[in-house]
């Protein structure tokens, strides 16, 4: 079993490093895919790659973002994977607390999909406090040790199994997977992860002036995009975080507007006694009678019919541009 990592960064160099320096430990093959940063971020990664074979500098593009850049880099690279692999989605601010090796290691071919338990940690009013008596010393400690303050109020789909029938192209967005994968049959256990959004000042503001064009474009960050951003953070405790109301003109662009109070939090106090809320995560996919007649199809069968369903893809996309 190999797993390979899908990652799309866009000015993240001030953590990037410690994400990829976690991951290498359980991931085989980490593909990077720039999309336009200019804070060194693509330099980084290029000079880790130097250090770390795992890590695989795919391209730098600056393109508008969407979740299906990673269809770009999956048919890139399928062919590295074979049918006991598995592909994450692996943000750029996202350190696991289980070890994925391990934990996907354990489970049974039924399944093809994980779905993670996500810690948000917030910049709250107890970090500004910190920050704004001494800078410096702030942003120098680790982003892991900075941070204290947390919610469990969000889970997503994270990992998925290979398959050669997969067809999944960059005019196919579905939210960062491919097709069918977010009503396939999912492990019934979530795997634990630490998210870390917003970690600076500095770095709250270039996020929120980064992912503007997405935003006002409706392609990605719907949540980024809410009204009373830290308040809904803050006081949403009785089911999953709701974006009906996003729009662009709640992006905000000052870091103060995503300032948390720490006492609506939980704290890390780093003895592994995490809170988790299940009701404030969605919950997993119906399995659909579709996933269990595809289960009935061998292996053998389905590899060959997905490579003929991406040709007939490919010709239809060719005869469109010509």
């Amino acid at each position: 079993m190999k797993i390979h990592g899908l990652c799309v960064v866009k000015n993240e160099a001030d953590v990037l490093q410690e994400t990829l320096i976690s991951a290498v430990h359980w991931c085989d093959h980490i593909y990077v895919f720039d999309n336009g940063s200019n804070d060194g971020t693509w330099e980084l990664v290029r000079e880790l790659a130097n250090q770390h074979a795992e890590i695989v500098p795919y391209k730098q593009d600056d393109v508008l973002f969407s979740s299906a850049l990673r269809a770009d880099i999956f048919d890139a690279f399928r062919s590295n994977a074979g049918p006991l692999d598995w592909w994450c989605r692996l943000d750029a601010d996202e350190f696991y607390i289980d070890d994925p090796r391990i934990f996907l290691a354990k489970i049974p071919n039924r399944f093809q999909t994980v779905w993670s338990a996500s810690l948000n940690y917030y910049f709250t009013d107890r970090d500004a406090i910190l920050y704004r008596q001494d800078p410096v010393k702030f942003l120098e400690t680790p982003v892991r040790q900075r941070l204290r303050y947390y919610l469990n109020n969000w889970g997503e789909l994270r990992f998925f199994r290979h398959s050669g029938d997969i067809v999944w192209t960059r005019t196919e967005d579905y939210g960062g997977f491919p097709p069918g994968m977010f009503v396939a049959p999912a492990y019934p256990v979530r795997i634990w992860l630490k998210h870390y959004q917003y970690r600076s000042p500095e770095q709250i503001e270039r996020r929120l002036h980064t992912r503007r064009p997405a935003m006002e474009a409706s392609t990605g960050f719907v949540h980024e995009v809410t009204p009373n951003w830290g308040a809904a953070i803050a006081t949403k405790r009785d089911a999953p975080l709701d974006f009906e109301n996003a729009r662009p003109e709640f992006a905000g662009a000052c870091w103060e507007e995503r300032v948390v109070s720490a006492a609506s939090l939980d704290y890390d106090a780093f003895d592994r006694r995490y809170v988790v809320h299940e009701s404030l995560m969605p919950e997993f996919p119906v399995r659909l009678r579709r996933s269990r007649l595809r289960e009935m199809i061998p292996h053998s069968i389905r590899t060959p019919l997905g490579r003929i369903r991406r040709l007939l893809v490919e010709q239809l996309q060719q005869s469109g541009r010509s």
